[in-house]
């Protein structure tokens, strides 16, 4: 059974079932549930917060099927908590990504990704610029080599930064070659 979630998209109605729903949230499920207890940051749909993202989250257990919960630094020592739709997580970065495993592509995944997973395996290895429909660091992502793929799930890799991406909310690969 694939389980999708409605995110939000501009100009589209959000369709009443969730089968009909066009980004995939398992895989990003289960990258988010190897986090637990692991600080990363996170970038979702809409990032107001400083540095354009929510920076050093600590990740928590997931609520509810699909609510991702932790926290996130507050003002001084404080800790403030934190939950977000998985749906609207584009992607996590932090040095902890490089040895989490990505979900193994099936068939149960085949809202909007499965074009883009088939185009990302294809082009696996090489080095790329990435757009994503967040701001901030994790908009227009260069030099990054596509290290795996797996369900709904991308992870790039620089030097020195690991970035693991629901492949839903890619706009743009660039400077590969077929």
């Amino acid at each position: 059974m694939k389980k999708c979630c409605c995110a939000p998209m501009r100009h589209k109605p959000m369709p009443p079932e969730r089968d009909k729903c066009p980004c995939c949230v398992e895989g990003m499920k289960e990258v988010l549930a190897q986090l637990n207890g692991k600080e990363v940051d996170v970038a979702t749909l809409d990032q107001t917060g400083p540095g354009q993202g929510n920076n050093n989250f600590t990740v928590g257990e997931i609520v509810n099927d699909l609510i991702v919960t932790g926290t996130i630094p507050g003002s001084g020592q404080n800790k403030r908590s934190a939950a977000f739709p998985i749906c609207n997580v584009v992607g996590v970065r932090g040095d902890v990504l490089k040895n989490i495993s990505l979900p193994a592509i099936d068939d149960t995944c085949d809202c909007c990704e499965r074009s883009i997973t088939s185009f990302l395996q294809r082009i696996q290895g090489q080095t790329v610029d990435v757009d994503t429909l967040a701001t901030g660091q994790f908009n227009n992502i260069q030099n990054v080599t596509i290290d795996a793929v797996g369900k709904g799930t991308v992870r790039l890799t620089k030097t020195n930064e690991t970035w693991i991406i629901n492949s839903c909310f890619i706009s743009g690969i660039f400077d590969f070659t077929l």
